[in-house]
C-alpha cells in the first residue's frame, strides 16, 4: 500500500484505521462559523437559512477556514434541521433562541403528516454547494457531509425547539415507544438518500451528529435508538464513505456507540483519551477531544493543551484531531492558528 500523499488521503486513511506515518489529520466542528470575521461580514443582513439555501454562499463559507488554517477537511456549511424542513415542517432560527420547529410532532397524526422527500428536488442546493467546494479545493482536501442522528433530530421535531430536559421527547419514548420508533424510522428513511446525495456530489466522509444522545441512559439508547442508528450508519457506509459518529456527553455510551457500525467515534473533552482507547479504540478510529474553552486561554496554554491531546492519542490506530464539540462563537482567531500550527508541526 502506497503512503497517503494528500491531506484528503491522510484523512480517509485515518478514518479507515490504515497506517499513517507522521501527524494525524485535523479539522474542527463548526469551523465555518461565527468566530471568523469574514463569516460575520457575509452574514450581515441575511438569515441563517438564507445562507444555507444559497450554494455560492455556502461554498464560500465552507472554504473560508481552510484558506486561513490549511485544515485537512472542509465541513459543508449546513444544518441538521434541513431534512425536517424538507419533510414539511417550518424551521426558523430565532436570534437569541436558536432553532424553532413548527408544528411540533407530538402524536401519530403528526408523524403521518410528514412527507418523504427527494433529496435532489428538495435539498439540491446542498449538492450544488458541495460541487462548488470540490471545484475550489480540488482533490487535495477532504469534504465532510453530515446529518443529525435520529434521536437529536426527532427531539427538535417533538419539542419544537432546543430543550434542557426533553420532556416531550422522553415522554413519547416511554409512553408510546412504537410511535417514537416510527418517527425515527421515517427520519432514517429520508436521511439515507440525503447522505447519498452528498457523497454523489463530492463528499468524502459523512458525520452523524447526535448532539442530545448523551441525555439517554445506555439501556434505553441500546433498545430504542441503536437499531435506527445502525440502519442509518449502514445506509451511509453503503455509499463507500467512512462514517463518523459524534455524540456529546458520550462517556456512558462508548460501547453502545461502537455497535453502530461507524468507522470513527468522535468524543468530547469529558472522556479521558486513555479510557476511550482502552474501551473501544481497538474497534473504531477516534476523533477529538480538545475542550473548546481551551481556545480562550493564552497562546502558550493553547499550544500545550493541543500537544497534550495529540500525545494522548499518539498510540491510537486511526485518529483525527478535533475539538470535543463545536468551536465557540467568540473564539480568538489566533487560537485556531496556534492549534493548527501545532498540529502541522507534530
Amino acid at each position: 500500500m502506497t503512503s497517503p500523499s494528500t491531506d484528503r488521503e491522510r484523512f480517509l486513511a485515518a478514518c479507515r484505521r490504515q497506517p499513517l506515518p507522521g501527524r494525524p489529520p485535523g479539522w474542527v466542528m463548526r469551523q465555518a462559523g461565527r468566530y471568523l470575521p469574514e463569516y460575520r461580514a457575509m452574514r450581515e443582513g441575511k438569515s441563517f437559512l438564507d445562507m444555507v439555501h444559497a450554494p455560492e454562499l455556502v461554498a464560500e463559507l465552507t472554504c473560508q477556514p481552510l484558506r486561513r488554517f490549511d485544515m485537512d477537511a472542509a465541513v459543508i456549511f449546513c444544518d441538521i434541521l434541513v431534512p425536517p424542513a424538507a419533510m414539511g415542517l417550518e424551521v426558523e432560527f430565532v436570534s437569541g433562541q436558536g432553532p424553532v420547529v413548527r408544528p411540533p410532532v407530538r402524536n401519530a397524526r403528526d408523524v403521518e403528516r410528514l412527507r418523504d422527500f427527494d433529496p435532489l428536488e428538495a435539498t439540491g442546493f446542498l449538492a450544488e454547494a458541495i460541487r462548488l467546494v470540490r471545484a475550489e479545493l480540488g482533490a487535495g482536501k477532504a469534504i465532510l457531509g453530515f446529518c443529525g442522528a435520529p434521536f437529536t433530530v426527532a427531539s427538535y421535531m417533538i419539542e419544537g425547539a432546543s430543550s434542557r430536559n426533553f420532556e416531550n421527547a422522553k415522554a413519547m419514548m416511554a409512553g408510546d415507544p412504537a410511535l417514537f420508533r416510527k418517527l425515527l424510522a421515517r427520519l432514517v428513511d429520508n436521511q439515507i438518500p440525503y447522505l447519498g446525495m452528498q457523497v454523489e456530489a463530492g463528499a468524502d466522509v459523512l458525520q452523524i451528529f447526535d448532539s442530545w444522545g448523551g441525555t439517554v441512559d445506555a439501556a434505553t439508547y441500546r433498545e430504542l435508538l441503536l437499531p435506527e442508528m445502525q440502519r442509518l450508519v449502514a445506509g451511509a457506509k453503503a455509499t463507500g464513505a467512512p462514517v463518523i459518529c459524534y455524540l456529546n456527553g458520550a462517556h456512558h455510551l462508548l460501547e453502545v456507540l461502537a455497535e453502530t457500525g461507524a468507522d470513527v467515534l468522535s468524543i468530547d473533552w469529558r472522556i479521558d483519551p486513555a479510557e476511550a482507547i482502552a474501551r473501544v479504540g481497538s474497534r473504531v478510529a477516534l476523533q477529538g477531544n480538545l475542550d473548546p474553552c481551551t481556545l480562550f486561554a493564552p497562546p502558550d496554554v493553547v499550544r500545550r493543551e493541543t500537544r497534550r491531546v495529540l500525545d494522548a492519542f499518539a498510540a491510537q490506530e486511526g485518529y483525527v484531531f478535533n475539538l470535543g464539540s463545536g468551536i465557540l462563537p467568540k473564539t480568538p482567531v489566533e487560537s485556531m492558528q496556534t492549534v493548527f500550527d501545532e498540529l502541522r508541526a507534530s
